[in-house]
C-alpha cells in the first residue's frame, strides 16, 4: 500500500551538490547517488519509450495507450524536477 508524499520542491542539481560536499555521511552521500541515478534512468526510460513509439508508428501506426500514459507520466516528472 503506497503513501502519498506530501507537496515539496524537487532538490536542483546545485542544491544536491551542495548537499554531497557538505554532509560526508555516508548515508547521506547515498542518497544523493540514489537521486541522481533515478534521474538518469527517467532519461533512459524517456528515450526507450521515444524508440518504442518510433518503431510502433512504423509498424503499425497510431499510438500505443500503454506508451501515451507512460509518456504522460515521464513529462509530468520532467516537468517536477528543475534542469540542470
Amino acid at each position: 500500500m503506497s503513501q502519498q508524499l506530501p507537496p515539496f520542491e524537487p532538490v536542483t542539481l546545485n542544491e544536491l551538490r551542495r548537499i554531497w560536499e557538505t554532509h560526508p555521511d555516508k548515508d547521506i552521500r547515498r542518497l544523493t547517488l540514489e537521486i541522481q541515478r533515478y534521474r538518469s534512468v527517467l532519461k533512459e526510460i524517456d528515450s526507450l519509450v521515444a524508440n518504442t513509439q518510433r518503431a510502433w508508428d512504423d509498424a503499425v501506426g497510431g499510438h500505443l495507450v500503454a506508451l501515451y500514459l507512460l509518456n504522460q507520466a515521464l513529462l509530468t516528472e520532467r516537468r517536477r524536477v528543475p534542469a540542470p
